[in-house]
């Protein structure tokens, strides 16, 4: 035939290809309809029409062409292509690798397609499929093979980002706190993330769940849900459904529900994605917050009960011990008078106990821990318990006096004995039964640290061992609803852990409960019990004093003591009024006493602008309100002591005596009406 053609030449044999070639053009063109006597010239052109890089290797495996779209793919010459092989150029480490594979391949005949990394342009290493087809003339002889390289780099980069974007949307839905599903129209899960119910659904394929089983571990199917409701209107849906939490005596679960429908092109729903979350410890802790608000507005308006209700108190004590300070500065001797006064002062001193006890309730302010005895404060409180608990109830004390000093807050204290007490009255509710309360010494122990020991025992119905490890979690409680909050025993446990202390308890069912609570002994040197009973006469004197107070019952009261007590007063119900008074020259005021909360100007503002011009003179404050005294008020009222009211008449003799003795040292006293 002649010497071999070149690959792009016009091939003539007498106007007619080469038959030889013929088949070969014949398969690049992909025309099976060509008869090679009918083939013409093949053109470099139409080769280089190809988009695709195509290159052609001769029955020996050797380079014989391609079309452009590989030169250029390569950014090198197709005579440097042609001198050193296209292998050298697309993967060099691989050229001889590839070279055995195209021998097999002429070897064997039929089509070969293999992915590989090559290098492109500039050295950028590209991902190809090399696709190899061997060609046959008519004889079935191999005349070589052709070959197309496929770049699929953007195809591998977006199946790259395509496989992070799945990987973070599976991450993201698997970290949901929450189940998230894709349900067909018949509420049947096509899709689940991982989340699993702790319902008492099996965990099996969810495929095979339906949508209440799956959300809301639930056995039986919803009439009326927010998946429901979103397959009806093609609207986002929200909702809160409760299911049993299939414990006895077990609070409902609850579960939030968030449904939103999938939509085709015509807007009809196709399907609907469900979002479903527990929140039951959320909505516990809603309502925990609400009935915290709600104590919180209780105290403020038992505050302000027990404000008024002192200012009720103080003329009842005030002029009770006025009728009988009298009495007895005349000689005038009426035992039956006496006695009468007596149980007047006595009613009215419980009175102030009970106020005490919804002060104590309403006080949100931080309180102050002193080294105190216990003792005081524990006949204290059985005096107020007493007249709450039915003749059914026996109380018995067993109290030493002698145990020791601790470093607590007397409020807080009588929080602790208050709340245990109650507790004990509780559990022998309606039946026949002892209130024991002791206080005892207790053991040193090895670190060398003293104990007092409080002890709260009753002949109740007892706490089961099943109970008692949860008896001082907040909020817990095995009483009715209407009955207890769950906050009694964890303010005791915290109040004493606060304080260093530690509880104990001793249960047996039907047998009764004993709580006992460890107190640290103060390492101060316990002084001497005061000795609440015995009081000394009331002093008095002869200096000019200015009350100022706009109840006019209180005022009436303070007068009449202080009168009583030999002082001269001059009285007002305004406190603009006592500014005047003050601002006359020739005045002689030794002593002011005024109330904190007064109309127009306060007893803030009045001690402020008479330190203006009397800056010697003591001053006594009264409020109802003890939350409203602070440091930084003491300071601008120019006052450094406090007391408590309504007020006795001992009480006010004390304080005015001791203010008006520290007059020459500068001093002031704030009286603090509670």
């Amino acid at each position: 035939m002649g010497t071999k053609p070149q690959f792009g030449e016009k091939i003539f044999v007498g106007k007619k290809v080469s038959t030889e070639y013929s088949s070969l053009f014949k398969d690049l063109l992909g025309d099976k309809t060509v008869r090679p006597e009918d083939c013409f010239v093949f053109e470099q052109e139409l080769f280089d029409a190809i988009p695709v890089p195509v290159f052609i290797n001769d029955a020996e495996g050797n380079y014989l062409g391609a079309n452009r779209a590989l030169t250029d793919f390569l950014g090198v010459e197709r005579e440097r292509i042609l001198s050193q092989g296209v292998y050298h150029f697309l993967i060099p480490a691989l050229e001889e690798e590839y070279r055995r594979k195209d021998a097999e391949l002429l070897a064997m005949g039929g089509r070969d397609s293999l992915e590989e990394r090559v290098l492109a342009r500039d050295g950028q290493e590209r991902s190809v499929i090399f696709t190899k087809a061997a060609v046959h003339d008519r004889d079935g002889r191999i005349l070589g093979l052709i070959v197309t390289l496929s770049d699929i780099s953007e195809l591998k980069k977006a199946q790259e980002n395509l496989g992070e974007i799945e990987l973070q949307k599976q991450a993201i839905l698997d970290g949901f706190p929450g189940t998230v599903a894709l349900l067909d129209c018949d509420l049947k899960v096509i899709w689940s993330n991982r989340a699993k119910n702790e319902g008492s659904i099996p965990s099996t394929d969810v495929k095979n769940l339906s949508c209440h089983q799956l959300l809301l571990g639930k056995k039986d199917a919803c009439l009326d849900c927010a998946v429901r409701r979103s397959l009806m209107s093609g609207q986002i849906e929200f909702g809160l459904e409760e299911v049993e939490s299939g414990q006895e005596g077990g609070d409902k679960n609850c579960f939030e529900l968030v449904a939103t429908p999938i939509k085709d092109v015509a807007g009809k729903v196709k399907s609907v994605v469900a979002i479903s979350r527990d929140v039951t410890e959320k909505i516990k802790l809603e309502k925990q917050v609400r009935h915290s608000q709600k104590m919180e507005a209780i105290g403020s308006l038992a505050g302000g009960i027990a404000h008024d209700f002192n200012n009720v108190l103080t003329p009842i004590i005030g002029q009770a011990e006025i009728i009988r300070f009298r009495m007895r500065q005349r000689g005038q001797e009426d035992r039956e008078l006496e006695s009468s006064v007596g149980e007047i002062l006595m009613a009215a001193k419980r009175a102030k106990g009970l106020v005490d006890q919804i002060l104590t309730f309403s006080k949100s302010q931080e309180q102050k821990s002193v080294a105190l005895y216990v003792h005081p404060i524990v006949k204290e409180v059985m005096s107020l318990i007493k007249v709450a608990l039915p003749s059914t109830i026996q109380i018995r004390q067993e109290l030493d006096i002698n145990c020791g000093l601790v470093l607590i807050d007397p409020v807080q204290l009588h929080q602790v004995l208050m709340n245990l007490c109650t507790n004990s009255f509780h559990a022998m509710e309606g039946r026949v039964g002892i209130l024991t309360v002791c206080l005892a010494k207790g053991e040193v122990d090895q670190d060398g640290q003293g104990w007092v020991v409080l002890s709260v025992a009753d002949t109740g119905t007892g706490i089961e061992a099943s109970v008692l490890p949860r008896i001082f979690e907040p909020y817990y409680t095995t009483k009715d609803k209407s009955r207890g909050t769950g906050m009694g025993l964890a303010m005791v446990h915290g109040i004493v852990s606060r304080y260093g202390g530690r509880v104990e308890v001793q249960s047996e069912v039907g047998a009764g409960t004993t709580i006992n609570v460890y107190l640290p002994v103060a390492t101060c040197v316990p002084g001497p019990v005061k000795n609440v009973v015995a009081v000394p006469a009331p002093v008095g004197g002869k200096e000019h004093i200015l009350v100022v107070d706009d109840e006019e019952q209180v005022l009436d009261v303070v007068t009449n003591i202080l009168q009583g007590l030999g002082y001269r007063v001059t009285s007002t119900t305004s406190s603009q009024e006592a500014l005047l008074l003050i601002m006359v020259p020739e005045s002689d005021f030794d002593l002011l006493i005024t109330d904190l909360t007064m109309p127009l100007l306060s007893g803030v503002d009045l001690c402020e602008q008479i330190k203006k011009i009397r800056p010697d003179m003591p001053l006594i404050l009264n409020t109802g309100y003890p939350e409203q005294i602070t440091e930084d008020l003491l300071k601008r009222a120019g006052v450094e002591e406090y007391f408590l009211k309504p007020l006795t008449l001992q009480a006010l003799a004390q304080v005015v005596r001791r203010a008006l003795d520290w007059k020459k040292q500068g001093r002031s006293v704030v009286v603090t009406a509670v």
